[in-house]
């Protein structure tokens, strides 16, 4: 993949300087805002990789999916068939999902309001938890407000485990690693039926990430290698990738300089709070970004 390169520092510099003087430089402005553009997009894109499992073509950007079905989370809601949409806006959802928005931003359970962080939470409308409290009953509650209109929307039922599911799950299509003979996942091990090897599952499940595997794309019939793809994005894994989404999103309403500047500030001061994103946006060393970011704060 042809991924975005690392802004440089000098240039993040310069354009600060600029601003502090009320100088807006349309080009530096459009050098910088569109480099932190191109890096947050292939931030997103791969992050959605690996929570969805579609590898995008390095030719054509197409999705393929990976053939290892093992790898992909079942915790929390984390496979397709738990996605549900909200009743409200329509928008697809996880379980998780909701989780997550109230433990990044506190809202009250009643109202919505986003909650007063101090010693305990408070609401506007007189409701009180204390942040362990709050915890409890975001991870108990089966209502929650949805993330995108804040309406409530009940935690889905787990899809009905047919026939078809039970046999996929007890007998799934395996391949033994020592014969390639026909193997099964039960008891928490993967075991042979002709040569009788066996291995715990996990172990299995953890080996599994580190097979070379070939992918073909369905539009343009390019192939290329999954262990090549993921070590080529080395530099833009992220378990947080919020704040490039937050940037894509609203870097394309921007339509003043003063604008621009504003969500390229707002992008750097969240990376200086988070301090081990910022090198998957700057170029540089760890300790020369933090210095850098300290100084602009200042």
């Amino acid at each position: 993949m042809d991924w975005a390169p690392r802004v440089k520092p000098i240039k993040i510099r310069q354009l600060y300087r600029y601003a502090r003087l009320g100088i807006y430089d349309d080009t530096l402005l459009h050098d910088v805002g569109w480099e932190l553009y191109a890096r947050c997009v292939d931030i997103a894109t791969v992050a959605d990789v690996y929570r969805g499992g579609g590898v995008p073509c390095p030719k054509c950007s197409t999705k393929v999916t990976r053939r290892i079905d093992p790898l992909f989370s079942k915790g929390e809601g984390g496979t397709h068939e738990h996605w549900f949409r909200c009743p409200h806006c329509d928008k697809r959802l996880l379980w998780r999902d909701c989780r997550q928005a109230l433990r990044n931003v506190p809202r009250c359970f009643d109202c919505r309001t986003v909650l007063q962080k101090e010693v305990m939470l408070r609401c506007a409308c007189g409701e009180t938890w204390t942040p362990e409290a709050y915890k409890q009953s975001v991870r108990t509650r089966v209502l929650l407000p949805c993330p995108h209109c804040f309406g409530l929307v009940r935690r889905p039922d787990p899809p009905p485990m047919d026939r078809t599911t039970q046999k996929r799950r007890s007998e799934p299509e395996l391949k033994c690693p020592k014969c390639q003979g026909i193997a099964v996942h039960q008891h928490g091990n993967i075991e042979c039926t002709v040569c009788s090897y066996k291995r715990r599952w996990r172990d299995y499940r953890k080996s599994l990430k580190k097979r070379d595997e070939t992918l073909e794309c369905p539009n343009c019939q390019y192939t290329f290698r999954w262990q090549a793809w993921r070590k080529s994005t080395r530099s833009l894994r992220t378990g947080n990738p919020r704040p490039a989404r937050e940037f894509v999103k609203k870097w394309l309403t921007c339509r003043t300089p003063q604008q621009r500047m504003i969500q390229i500030d707002i992008l750097l001061q969240t990376l200086h709070g988070r301090g081990p994103l910022a090198p998957l946006f700057i170029d540089g060393g760890e300790h020369n970004i933090r210095q850098m970011l300290d100084d602009l704060a200042s």
